[in-house]
């Protein structure tokens, strides 16, 4: 059980070090065409990726702060934007979802450019959000994703917060306890609906109980595996 709440705080730590890259020169241009306060972004967590279907797209996210930000809460909603290489705009988006840092604390934003090739002509791309709490008794953490893709000159959303992990635990911090993980991902299916291809969703379900037996720290593990299927309906995925 240590083992694994170790390693799931690990995962984090990387993704927040080397999630964050974003080129200054482009970030700055970015800010000014969009006229956009530089107090109101949470810069740790602004991030971009070169788009590697389209030439000279950069995808940046940018979270601007919803208020104001305490301590230990603060609530931002995402920028999305494709520029060219000099930060000039070519699409923006300003995700109307809020996320809240809170007990449940944000830990990254990261963007995802894989083969969502979600029909004969459009492959959208994806934007990740990972949370975690701070308990080490009950720790729990989650990962979700949106996906996108650009329309004229904006985006348009087809996936809402689809999750792709999740963990959660209760035990002494030493063997007894219980935990729960569930990971997920998405496939292309055969099927299309409304000219959009269907999305497989693999679900990978562990639980774990672990009891100390003997001075050794005994676990016993039941998976399952399941599958669904997301259609295309009303201009977007359920």
């Amino acid at each position: 059980m240590k083992k694994h709440l170790f390693i799931g705080i690990l995962m984090f730590s990387f993704v927040r070090i080397f999630g964050q890259e974003i080129n200054d020169t482009r970030f700055e241009n970015i800010v000014n065409n969009l006229k956009l306060d530089k107090a109101a972004i949470r810069e740790e967590f602004c991030t971009e990726k070169k788009m590697p279907n389209v030439e000279d797209s950069y995808i940046t996210v940018l979270p601007i702060l919803q208020g104001k930000s305490e301590e230990d809460f603060f609530v931002v909603r995402n920028y999305i934007v494709i520029t060219d290489e000099n930060g000039g705009i070519k699409n923006q988006y300003l995700d109307p979802e809020e996320i809240t840092s809170d007990a449940i604390m944000l830990k990254s934003i990261t963007i995802d450019t894989g083969l969502y090739n979600i029909s004969s002509s459009i492959r959208a791309f994806g934007i990740k959000i990972s949370v975690a709490n701070g308990s080490q008794p009950n720790p729990y953490s989650s990962e979700t994703i949106s996906l996108y893709y650009p329309v004229e000159k904006t985006l348009k959303k087809v996936l809402n917060d689809l999750e792709l992990s999740r963990y959660g635990a209760e035990w002494d911090t030493r063997c007894t306890g219980e935990s729960e993980g569930n990971s997920s991902v998405i496939m292309m299916d055969k099927t299309k609906t409304n000219n959009f291809t269907d999305l497989k969703i693999k679900t990978i379900s562990v639980k774990t109980i672990s009891k100390e037996a003997q001075g050794d720290c005994k676990e016993n593990k039941i998976s399952k595996t399941f599958y669904r299927i997301l259609k295309f309906k009303d201009g977007k995925y359920q």
